[in-house]
């Protein structure tokens, strides 16, 4: 593709840079003011929430104050200083032929390296912050740059459809643009991305430790200035490449995602370890799609960057337009997806992605406990995939160690095996999610199918519910009572026939959502309904009444499994406590 992008291919002047930036920053703008959100377009949406940058005081370092009105680069009028600390420049904004305009004015005699300048200032590309001017001003290099109004991308969250409808393609293609020109940038991350003054894309700023490529594809320099919690592991070791970038772009996405770094409070020396040997750790929460790709951009080893038909390497330019596009690839390092692989073979289909193995195996428990634990799974990965390997040889040895664990033994390993599957499964069942599971279990209990009232009784008594929220990493405080309860409950409860079925039937109402009550052919969703139903009856005739009756209170102060869960989860309990206490409280069609 031409550096010249063929899409809104021009910058718009008007704009400020505005930015809030972390320690090892190399650019840092706020906004000094309220500026007013800009008109949003009939044709899209505006993607970016409204501007409202905050000034920053400190403490500045007054090398470069320059007055009102002095022109810089021969055209470029001063209007005022930014009060933000860059650690590099002062930044100035500036006016000409009613524009505005950034000047970066540096502290040192020593600012972007003259290639990178020139290249840059051939740029024109929406993507890309381009340099309108250089010079002087009092012997320090002067870079004139855009204005961006919206401010960066820092501290910001978006959603996947954001990320993958304007941001991602803003990114790939500004990245393409620079590695086309020869420049590898060395620092993107949040706080160097510009969002445009249209809300309808991103720009690529700050080139203040960027490096021309001095091989055509590799640059050898010294760390200084780079952010240690965006770089890739090779960065570490003073190699910068095409793909360093990309990394880069997978932890920026991870960020503006999730609003948190992967890593925590890692040390440089910490993150330099850990990346050479680890994944970054994923949300279970975060879209399929979105997992994919970021696992893909900082995949840690660059031995077979060069071949490009090798799937074991970093995505770059091609995969992240190709996963745009909704292409199926091979993820690097996933062994079994990669083309040279043997497929493995179950229940006479071949499988080469190991997410639909898992979601196969899990629909067919008996023949999945055999090739796990008879070691076909194991036989398998030895030749593809060392940690999937090293998880079926410990189901086997879990297996022969404890007796009648084979269930659970096989429950937890296609967890560990399969990290993107989020469904609740257990013998042959597979729902798609806890809700699903409630509705599944209250639809068979109203129909007196016992068949996944029975599966979710033993799962309630392995303690596999408590464990599924655990594993997908579910931070729902009451959500996790509310399971723990029913779990012990249930287990409390193993002679007692009507408390497990009073269990299922709460636990049923709580997933699903419903509060529906179903008596034979007539539902209702209130008490007042019931009530009006049950005064129809009696004044028809009380030899009608007293069959329903009996459908409501099985027996002297017991009442139906259903009716009792429901009214529970009507909030009921003191109601039903006072009944029970022989306390008579039904005086009207809302009370009990």
């Amino acid at each position: 593709m031409d550096n010249k992008t063929q899409i809104n291919t021009s910058i718009n002047p008007n704009a400020t840079i505005v930015n809030s930036e972390v320690s090892g920053s190399n650019v840092t703008v706020v906004n000094t003011e309220q500026i007013p959100h800009a008109a949003k377009s009939t044709e899209q949406p505006a993607l970016f929430p409204e501007a409202s940058a905050t000034a920053i005081n400190i403490f500045a370092n007054e090398i470069n104050s320059i007055a009102f009105g002095t022109v810089l680069c021969d055209k470029f009028s001063v209007l005022e200083k930014l009060d933000v600390e860059t650690g590099e420049a002062d930044l100035y904004i500036c006016d000409y032929e009613k524009s505005k305009y950034i000047a970066k004015v540096y502290r040192r005699t020593v600012s972007i390296k003259k290639e990178v300048s020139d290249k840059l200032k051939a740029i024109d590309s929406p993507y890309v912050a381009s340099i309108y001017a250089t010079g002087e001003y009092n012997g320090y290099p002067v870079e004139i740059q855009p204005y961006y109004k919206n401010g960066s991308l820092q501290g910001k969250k978006f959603s996947f459809e954001e990320l993958k409808s304007y941001i991602i393609p803003s990114l790939n293609e500004g990245l393409k643009v620079l590695h086309t020109e020869g420049i590898i940038h060395k620092d993107l991350k949040p706080a160097n991305i510009m969002v445009l003054d249209d809300n309808k894309g991103v720009a690529i700023i700050d080139f203040g430790i960027s490096s021309a490529r001095d091989d055509g594809s590799t640059v050898i320099v010294t760390k200084t200035g780079f952010t240690p919690i965006y770089s890739a592991p090779e960065t570490f070791r003073s190699l910068f490449l095409i793909d360093s970038d990309y990394y880069s772009l997978g932890i920026t996405l991870y960020e503006l995602f999730t609003g948190k770094l992967p890593y925590g409070n890692m040390t440089q020396e910490e993150l330099e370890q850990y990346g050479l040997v680890q994944r970054i750790p994923i949300p279970r929460d975060m879209p399929k799609e979105l997992q994919d790709l970021i696992k893909a951009l900082t995949y840690p080893d660059i031995t077979n960057r060069k071949e490009k038909d090798n799937p074991n390497r970093r995505w770059g330019y091609e995969e992240v337009n190709k996963w745009l596009a909704g292409e199926k690839q091979t993820l690097p390092g996933e062994g079994i997806g990669n083309k040279d692989i043997k497929p493995f073979v179950f229940l006479e289909k071949e499988y080469t992605d190991v997410h639909e193995l898992v979601e196969a195996m899990v629909s067919n428990w008996k023949e999945a406990k055999k090739v796990l634990l008879r070691g076909y799974l194991a036989d398998y990965f030895r030749f593809y995939d060392e940690e999937a390997y090293e998880i079926c040889v410990k189901a086997g040895e879990e297996a022969s160690m404890f007796v009648d664990q084979d269930d659970l033994i096989l429950w937890r390993t296609m967890y560990q095996l399969d990290k993107q599957i989020d469904k609740i499964f257990w013998k042959g069942y597979v729902f798609n999610t806890l809700q699903d599971l409630g509705r599944s279990l209250l639809e068979a209990l109203v129909g007196k199918q016992m068949d996944i009232p029975v599966t979710a009784g033993e799962m309630l008594s392995e303690g596999l519910l408590s464990q599924y929220l655990d594993i997908m990493g579910v931070e729902s405080e009451e959500q996790r009572v509310s399971i723990a309860t029913c779990e012990q409950m249930y287990s409390e409860s193993r002679n007692d026939g009507r408390q497990q079925l009073l269990t299922l039937y709460t636990l049923a109402f709580m997933l699903s959502g419903q509060r529906l009550l179903k008596i034979e052919d007539k539902t209702f969703r209130t008490i007042g309904e019931l009530t009006e139903y049950m005064r129809e009856l009696q004044s028809d005739s009380f030899e009608k009444l007293q069959p329903f009756c009996h459908k409501l209170v099985e027996r002297e102060g017991v009442l139906d499994p259903q009716f009792e869960a429901w009214l529970l989860m009507l909030g009921k309990k003191p109601e039903l406590d006072a009944w029970k206490g022989n306390v008579s409280i039904l005086d009207g069609e809302d009370d009990f």
